[in-house]
């Protein structure tokens, strides 16, 4: 907020002004004043009133201080009367003596003020539909321009100063529209998409002699907003502040030369999500240090490692996840065994030891010289999960997650025949290269046939090949690497079919119809990390950054207050633990390692531009993790309710067969350690 030159005239005229910049500042800071009940029919009282319920809020939510029952009973009563003083325009009538009295900003201020005391009050008391209220009043007022100024800046705590600038280059961001269709040749991804951050567009369809369009919204509470355009395929941007969170159903008409309406060009159901908001999210409960520790010991002491220590293999009579999908677990057990080794010195020995047992198994696992899949490591075994669905299929992800593996090792070990392993792997990804740079997503192990059309969106690939290309200074890799990455930029970053590969999912035989963000996300840290300083890139990597956030990041759960709202059949929305991140449509539910990805592509943008908001939705969401952390340690893969949680779903809804992730934990430990690094 810039100084205005005519406040301190003002405050110097007016004893009143001059008595509250100085409570402003310190009021909050003792006990020892008893302040009045406001007296909603005397301007002066009420606009003090206003000033210290919503200076109290800010340092309740913001600061973190304490806000007793008494200021809570104080603040109802504050905003009952100023319901009562709404006229029917919504506007605040007899508050605008503020401005001559050396508190800054006229009707406009007033408003502001008004509207983040609803914000605030709403978010610290757990009144959902009031917060929503105010954060669309100071949305709509700030659409107008910057916030209006209605104190002095000096009176507010940094802490408080920061945020609102935060809220300002929220709001600022949330105007962008994510990769709109039909725009120099754009396609429209979002056919399958049920809710949205950022102004959405569609593929609504024109109709022969229509003059224009007009677009008609209706919200949660059915109230109608509308706008008119040339094309059925613009941004509803226009109408997008307008709207609160909730239900949406968007009509669009085409009109005719003589005014008439000549038909419908389309509409669309979705929910309106809700976007960041730091101050409605608690902070973490213990250090990300603490956590990191914490969280390591749990996966060295997970109960799977005794057996696999013991016996040279899982138990696969178990039929979990762990025991199904050989590669993508024992890479993960490698990786976190390096952590161990280092985190605690006192447990390496026992570490590299279990890191050398895991790696022996998945060498074990190998597709044999005499298969065209030579020396790839297997993608399932036992029967448990879909491993009895896909046995002797490869998906071509999780070979290039256990050479990484075994470079890592070796690094640390020396142990010659893991480097070996590495090699063979690579050597047959560059003989299973095809000519548009990418490889089938799913291949038989016996024949060497694929099992679909899928084209694999290889990010994992070509950070194995580079990792090879340093460790062997072969230049093969490198190029097979940049033939990879032209692949992504002729594929999914020009159509935006981010499709969701999975092993124990279908893949999609229909584009745009299972997204996820995780191979999205990848693309942009490796755009960050491969074209520094290219600004091309690093718009494209915040464009992954969005339609991630958009589609997958809740920052509130899609619910309204009594619990409707977006269904979903996947672990209903009701019961997520918020902020949280879904891992694709097909699994649209809330899961660790998807909010780990988001912590690690917000940490990378960061890195690239230095915005504050980045390393603040990083913060929230890390700060989520570590309270979805048991006291042993353990970080909960669905976070859902379970039993012993203080929820009144706590244990109603199902678990997942197989429990947790340890790959998903293990990618949590590796984030909370970035996290640290990040200085937070």
């Amino acid at each position: 907020m810039k100084e205005n030159p005519l406040r301190q005239r003002h405050i110097a005229r007016s004893p009143f002004a001059a008595a509250f910049v100085f409570a402003a500042g310190v009021m909050f800071c003792t006990d020892a004043l008893a302040l009045p009940r406001y007296d909603p029919n005397d301007p002066i009282d009420f606009n003090f009133g206003v000033l210290e319920a919503l200076t109290r809020l800010e340092r309740a939510s913001i600061c973190h201080e304490s806000d007793g029952e008494a200021d809570r009973c104080r603040t109802v009563r504050l905003l009952a009367a100023l319901d009562w003083r709404r006229d029917r325009d919504g506007h605040y009538v007899g508050l605008s003596d503020w401005a001559v009295r050396g508190l800054e900003g006229g009707d406009r201020g007033v408003e502001f003020a008004c509207a983040s005391l609803y914000h605030l009050a709403g978010s610290f008391y757990g009144y959902s539909d009031l917060a929503e209220r105010g954060k669309m009043l100071e949305e709509k007022i700030l659409s107008a321009g910057p916030a209006p100024a209605f104190r002095p800046v000096a009176s507010m705590p940094q802490a408080v100063r920061d945020y609102y600038a935060l809220m300002a280059e929220n709001l600022e961001d949330l105007r962008h529209e994510v990769r709109p269709g039909g725009r120099n040749g754009s396609s429209f991804w979002n056919e399958r998409a049920q809710l949205f951050i950022y102004p959405p567009s569609f593929e609504f369809k024109r109709v022969p002699g229509a003059a224009n369009y007009r677009f008609t919204a209706f919200d949660d509470i059915h109230a109608a907003h509308g706008f008119t355009a040339s094309e059925p395929t613009v941004s509803i941007a226009p109408i997008w502040f307008d709207l609160p969170v909730g239900v949406v159903t968007v009509t669009c008409k085409a009109i005719g030369a003589d005014g008439k309406e000549m038909g419908e060009a389309g509409r669309r159901r979705f929910w309106r999500a809700a976007p960041f908001d730091p101050v409605q999210y608690r902070p973490a409960r213990r250090t990300y240090r603490d956590a990191y520790k914490l969280v390591l010991d749990y996966l060295f002491r997970w109960p799977d490692l005794a057996y696999l220590e013991e016996h040279g293999e899982p138990d696969v009579s178990k039929e979990t996840n762990f025991t199904s999908y050989p590669s993508k677990m024992q890479s993960a057990v490698i990786h976190t065994m390096l952590c161990v080794a280092k985190a605690f010195p006192e447990r390496r020995e026992r570490a590299l030891k279990i890191a050398r047992i895991s790696a022996d198994y998945l060498l074990s696992t190998r597709a044999p010289d005499a298969s065209p899949l030579a020396g790839f490591t297997a993608t399932y075994a036992s029967r448990g999960q879909r491993a009895d669905d896909f046995g002797g299929q490869h998906m071509l992800i999780y070979p290039a997650d256990a050479g990484s593996a075994f470079l890592a090792m070796y690094a640390v070990t020396k142990d010659r025949d893991l480097f070996d392993a590495a090699v063979k792997i690579g050597k047959t990804y560059l003989r299973l290269q095809d000519k548009d740079g990418t490889w089938f997503l799913k291949m038989n192990e016996k024949d060497g046939t694929p099992v679909s059309g899928n084209r694999l969106v290889p990010t994992s690939v070509i950070d194995f090949l580079e990792d090879i290309h340093v460790a062997t200074g072969d230049a093969a890799y490198r190029a097979a690497a940049d033939r990879a990455f032209a692949f992504i930029d002729r594929g999914p970053l020009a159509d935006w079919n981010w499709e969701g590969q999975f092993e124990d999912i279908n893949p999609s035989a229909r584009r745009y119809q299972n997204l996820t963000k995780h191979n999205a996300c990848e693309t942009a840290i490796y755009l960050l990390k491969r074209f520094p300083g290219d600004r091309r890139r690093l718009e494209q990597a915040r464009d992954i950054l969005r339609y991630a956030e958009d589609q997958f990041v809740m920052w509130r759960a899609p619910c309204r207050g009594e619990g409707t709202g977006l269904w979903t059949t996947t672990y209903p929305f009701r019961c997520w633990r918020t902020p949280a991140v879904l891992e694709q449509y097909s699994c649209y539910s809330p899961i660790d390692a998807s909010a780990a990805k988001l912590i690690r592509t917000y940490l990378a943008l960061y890195r690239a531009e230095g915005r504050t908001l980045d390393l603040a939705k990083a913060r929230a969401l890390g700060d989520s993790m570590v309270n979805n952390q048991d006291e042993s340690g353990r970080i909960r893969t669905y976070w859902i309710p379970e039993a012993g949680d203080d929820n009144p779903l706590a244990g109603a809804v199902r678990m997942p067969h197989g429990g947790d992730w340890y790959n998903c934990m293990a990618a949590d430990a590796l984030v909370i350690n970035l996290l640290i690094e990040a200085g937070l």
